[in-house]
């Protein structure tokens, strides 16, 4: 008696080997990669400048630490000098003491405004530009004034002294580079022994581009007269009535006397969506006292569109593709599953 042809090997070999080439598809998919580029100058400080400190000096430190009286006055003199073999000119400006948007002191901003005075500038006075002519050495004084009425807490601000090279930019492949090498001297004034404590403030949240990169930026202050100095931050964001945590940061953080500031928290270049959120940072100090600052803020449909504008954004994952295999994967099974069930019921 003849026997029917069993084609079930065949069968179950050809399914195998389908699954297979699937499962070899979707581990070939290709990867999108990026290298940085690097690029550093070299360059020479063509002067040094140091502070000459008064008697009122209240520590051993290279920058101003004084404590002043009431309606005194006194000069202020620092000490420049050419290391170069040419004429050059030195700018030294008085300015307020600030914290930039990297969390650290900045003394190099002039006419930066403050939340109140007496602010650094208005005691002292204007900036000045000062030539040298190869290795000679100045003095370059200044006058402070303390007000009558004197102030509490901390006045806080610094010379910052630069070569001024106007018209002497360096030009490179088309550009113009224009690098300046800068000293900063600090000075930090105080005048009552009064405590004062700080006043932290999370005003507004905002999204927008730094340096072309996806962030929001949390405008911070303190509008008290008091230094807090390198305080442990950390910050979360999360989706407005959600725990899930979408952004991170931690980082040391300094908040200059009546200081306001907008710190980036970087999107880590996802896509802003449209929603509703809610940042939380918290602040520790060395001796373990904290702050927490929360604040809702919104993303918004126009502010979508500066996914358009950003340097780099991480594409969206489509899994299309994943759920089509899948898909023909389970119709596979089924249908092997199906197969295998007839041979065994005809042999029945």
């Amino acid at each position: 008696m003849r026997q029917p042809k069993n084609h079930g090997g065949w069968g179950i070999a050809f399914s195998i080997f389908f699954i297979f080439s699937i499962f070899f598809l979707l581990g070939t998919s290709p990867l999108n990669g990026f290298a940085e580029d690097d690029s550093k100058t070299d360059n020479k400080v063509s002067f040094d400048a140091q502070a000459v400190l008064p008697e009122n000096q209240q520590s051993e430190a290279s920058y101003y630490d004084l404590k002043v009286a009431p309606g005194s006055s006194q000069k202020l003199v620092l000490k420049l000098r050419n290391t170069s073999t040419k004429d050059i000119k030195v700018n030294v400006e008085a300015n307020n003491g600030v914290t930039n948007q990297n969390g650290a002191i900045d003394y190099s901003k002039h006419g930066e405004k403050l939340l109140g005075g007496p602010s650094f500038e208005e005691l002292i006075s204007k900036s000045q530009k000062i030539s040298l002519k190869p290795e000679e050495e100045k003095d370059v004084t200044f006058e402070l004034k303390i007000p009558k009425a004197g102030f509490d807490g901390t006045v806080l601000g610094g010379f910052y002294c630069y070569e001024d090279t106007e018209g002497k930019e360096e030009q490179s492949k088309g550009f113009t580079l224009n690098n300046k090498f800068a000293y900063t001297i600090g000075a930090k004034l105080i005048c009552s022994g009064k405590k004062v404590q700080p006043d932290f403030a999370l005003t507004k949240v905002t999204p927008g581009l730094d340096n072309g990169y996806l962030t929001v930026f949390a405008d911070l202050e303190n509008s008290q007269p008091i230094l807090m100095s390198k305080l442990d931050m950390h910050a979360t964001v999360t989706k407005k009535g959600q725990k899930d945590v979408l952004k991170e940061m931690n980082k040391k953080v300094s908040f200059a006397p009546r200081t306001k500031f907008s710190l980036p928290i970087s999107w880590n270049n996802d896509p802003l969506k449209k929603g509703t959120y809610e940042l939380v940072i918290d602040l520790k100090n060395d001796e373990g006292k904290t702050w927490q600052l929360k604040k809702d803020f919104e993303i918004k449909g126009k502010d979508e569109e500066l996914n358009t504008k950003a340097v780099e954004v991480n594409k969206e994952k489509d899994n299309t593709f994943i759920y089509v295999i899948a898909a023909l994967f389970l119709v596979i099974i089924l249908v092997l599953v199906g197969y295998i069930y007839n041979m065994k019921r005809k042999k029945q």
